[in-house]
């Protein structure tokens, strides 16, 4: 069988069609000109941001009276949009203004998207410079980062004399684009041959340097437009290594500089490059770094690929990597907000039995389990505890941390319907109940005023649940005896 990585994406009509939709709420001039008011976007304003947009957008999605299973889709896919809008805005923001200025509702609404609901980065640029949407110095560098050559030679005249001397002769370290751009319209680059000497890299040409530069920033626009201009020795030099290093990247966890392209956008210049690769070339990438190349796929528009790939990645991935995968996935889901149930129960179901045990392992498991929790999410806490054995599910129940986190829902206005719906899913026997109810309050013996707080009813509830569950066992093993007793003919 010719094994080879799935980096393209196919989807349904209805899927486009959704998705489309969508965007179209998104594109609404009331929501635009809030967008453009919102002053932080941090990773750790991320959460005002989903409060104040997401949740409004859901409320117009309830008004459109689609089917419920309809409903519930385009639920799922706000969330990614606004993550796509969220990191757009925050990137272009500070590339364009250095955060001193922010993009307005009128400059929100030339946003150009895809059919798969993502920014079309380059096409959105071309929009923007199209209608000299910024002064022409802003213009230039935004036409540069995206290789937009039919406009930056125009944009350049447009200059003043003293901002082309800036680009012209300021000394660089590294190929910035508005400061190669002079040169390639010159048609003298040798005047940046220092560059190359500077890199440390085995390299040919300023090409490729701008090329495998472009890739590790994150930019694809840049990356397409400049391996097109490497020679074949260039490309078959460049290539694996570039691919190796966009995974690698530091910058992917953390954007550092401002040329630095959001994390997600890492996961499209990979996907273009694994596409420039013969299967034998991709399977040494996915041999090499297995846990980085599934991750890709996790990245929004491409979950549907993260499940056909996987059994692909199984037979790359030994088990010692399961538990950097799992703590990748919960990094992936903690940051970006979102994550698709569906998708990830799929996942489960699919993956080898050592990587359920291992899931249901407290040390390991516990960072994805409390994302399940706070949700609310019942089937995939169903689908995880269906699969383990009972020793492993209490086990897990009854780890500090799954308890410090039962304590902390609690105190939380809706937190103990979150802590109800684990316990239940769980199915504890009456045994394993009397467990879990001692190590909760060896937990509360351990804080100031538990006991107090146990005694006066704040957490009596989780005691009084378990109890009931109890006795709900009882009566339904009573019925269901007395159901065989009738069903037997007389003697």
């Amino acid at each position: 069988m010719n094994k080879q990585l799935k980096c393209v994406l196919f989807l349904s009509l209805k899927e486009m069609s959704l998705r489309r939709v969508a965007v179209l709420l998104w594109r609404n001039s009331d929501i635009l000109d809030a967008i453009s008011k919102f002053r932080s976007l941090s990773f750790f304003n991320s959460k005002k941001w989903r409060e104040t947009f997401d949740e409004r957008i859901k409320d117009e999605v309830s008004k459109l009276e689609l089917p419920e299973s309809l409903t519930k889709w385009m639920t799922d896919i706000v969330n990614p949009i606004s993550l796509e809008i969220q990191k757009w805005k925050n990137f272009h923001e500070n590339f364009i203004y250095n955060s001193y200025n922010h993009l307005s509702s009128s400059d929100l609404s030339k946003l150009c998207w895809n059919s798969e609901g993502t920014i079309n980065y380059q096409k959105t640029a071309e929009e923007f410079v199209r209608c000299r949407a910024f002064s022409a110095d802003k213009c230039y560098k935004l036409a540069c980062i995206y290789c937009l050559e039919e406009y930056i030679p125009l944009l350049w005249e447009e200059l003043p004399y003293y901002t082309k001397n800036h680009f012209c002769n300021e000394y660089v370290t590294l190929p910035y684009m508005p400061y190669v751009w002079p040169h390639i319209l010159t048609g003298d680059l040798s005047r940046l041959d220092y560059l190359l000497k500077r890199s440390g890299r085995n390299l040919f040409s300023l090409n490729q340097y701008a090329f495998e530069y472009s890739a590790e920033k994150g930019n694809k626009s840049t990356s397409e437009y400049f391996f097109q201009k490497l020679t074949y020795e260039e490309r078959e030099a460049s290539l694996m290594r570039t691919a190796l290093a966009v995974l690698k990247n530091p910058n992917v966890k953390l954007n550092k500089y401002i040329e630095d392209f959001p994390k997600e956008n890492f996961s499209d210049v990979f996907c273009y490059l694994i596409t420039l690769m013969t299967p034998d070339q991709q399977m040494d990438i996915l041999k090499a770094q297995p846990v980085d190349v599934f991750l890709c796929f996790l990245d929004w528009p491409r979950q549907d690929l993260f499940l056909e790939n996987a059994g692909l990645i199984w037979t790359c991935l030994p088990p010692i990597g399961y538990r950097d995968l799992i703590c990748q996935m919960n990094g992936r889901y903690s940051s970006s907000g979102f994550y698709f149930p569906s998708l990830f129960q799929k996942f489960f179901l699919q993956s080898p039995p050592d990587f359920k045990k291992y899931f249901i392992d407290p040390e390991h498991g516990y960072a994805l389990l409390h994302i399940f929790i706070d949700s609310g999410d019942s089937e995939t806490m169903q689908v995880i505890f269906r699969s383990a054995d009972a020793a492993d599910i209490v086990k897990l129940v009854c780890h500090i941390d799954v308890i410090e986190l039962f304590y902390f829902c609690m105190l939380k206005m809706d937190g103990w319907r979150k802590v109800e719906v684990c316990l239940r899913e769980a199915k504890l026997s009456k045994e394993d109940r009397e467990r879990v109810k001692e190590a909760f309050m060896q937990y509360l013996k351990g804080r100031v005023n538990g006991e107090s707080m146990w005694r006066n009813g704040k957490f009596k509830r989780f005691s009084d649940f378990l109890d009931r569950t109890d006795a709900n066992t009882e009566e339904v093993k009573k019925v269901q005896t007395l159901r065989l007793e009738n069903s037997c003919p007389e003697q």
